[in-house]
């Protein structure tokens, strides 16, 4: 008996929470939340009128690329539904397919029957709070909270992010265009808070966010913690990091969770930080890619 493959609906609710996976999530994988997968849909394939697979489908129009996500269920039915959703995202314009699964799941042996290949990694970070008191800032460092400048956070961002997410740079298409949708994302933030760190003449060295407990309990949001370059290694990312911990704390969080990427094998230094500071990882989702 051949499997049917279509969208998810409201009364698929129950047979979608037996994998794990809910139809209408609060958030998804923050990199495509926000940077570059708008919309999204959860598809599945059913047989004998029993749901056997599921894969949500985040795709942009403009962008050129979808992520598959929540891959989950019978390795027989994923291979199709997984083929179906590529074919799709490739008629709406896609010409590079995602998908992110466990780093060690056997999901990623049956997509790579499909042509996808290991691209990079999602790692997974949780605190346990309370977190250790940030105490006093580095010497000639001036930490507070501000309302970000678009064009002042982009230019640190650009410069913060390169060599880590050389990916992101590559599909908005260089430094210019990375500058660009990064003052968007700080023109609209979705309700973070920012703390920044200047130096002595005020210049913008370093910054990180956190989420708003109405809309983004417990979230680092988006931007993880971000220091220019040739300011790293005094304390700075650290002292941010505990500040905002800090404050998600007096917002009764109790459990503080961030996203962030890195290369497909070594740690980046954002993340040997936010282990540092009592961070936990929770399991790597790999992302495989296939170039349509």
């Amino acid at each position: 008996m051949p499997y049917v493959l279509r969208p998810a609906q409201a009364t698929d609710v129950d047979a979608l929470s037996a994998f794990g996976v809910i139809l209408d999530p609060p958030r998804k994988l923050t990199e495509a939340d926000l940077f570059v997968y708008p919309s999204s849909e959860t598809w599945l394939a059913e047989r004998g009128g029993t749901v056997e697979a599921a894969i949500r489908l985040c795709y942009s129009s403009l962008s050129g690329h979808a992520l598959m996500t929540d891959v989950c269920g019978d390795a027989n039915a994923i291979r199709p539904l997984a083929s179906e959703l590529t074919r799709i995202a490739q008629g709406r314009g896609a010409h590079t397919v995602e998908a992110a699964v466990a780093l060690q799941s056997a999901l990623g042996a049956t997509l790579a029957e499909l042509g996808f290949e290991g691209y990079r990694r999602v790692v997974h970070i949780v605190w346990q709070l309370p977190a250790p008191e940030p105490g006093d800032p580095p010497e000639g460092i001036r930490v507070a909270e501000e309302v970000p400048d678009p064009d002042e956070y982009a230019r640190l961002a650009v410069d913060a992010y390169r060599g880590t997410w050389d990916w992101l740079f590559e599909r908005w298409g260089g430094d210019v265009a990375a500058r660009r949708n990064f003052a968007r994302l700080f023109e609209s933030p979705r309700g973070e808070r920012f703390y920044a760190a200047r130096g002595a003449e005020g210049a913008l060295i370093g910054f990180t966010s956190y989420g708003n407990p109405e809309t983004m309990p417990g979230d680092f949001s988006t931007f993880g913690v971000l220091v220019r370059p040739g300011d790293r290694e005094q304390g700075i990312g650290r002292h941010l990091l505990l500040t905002a911990l800090q404050q998600l704390q007096r917002q009764r969080s109790e459990r503080v969770h961030m996203h962030t990427t890195a290369p497909p094998l070594e740690d980046p230094s954002a993340v040997r930080l936010y282990l540092a500071c009592g961070g936990e990882r929770v399991e790597d989702s790999l992302i495989l890619q296939l170039v349509v």
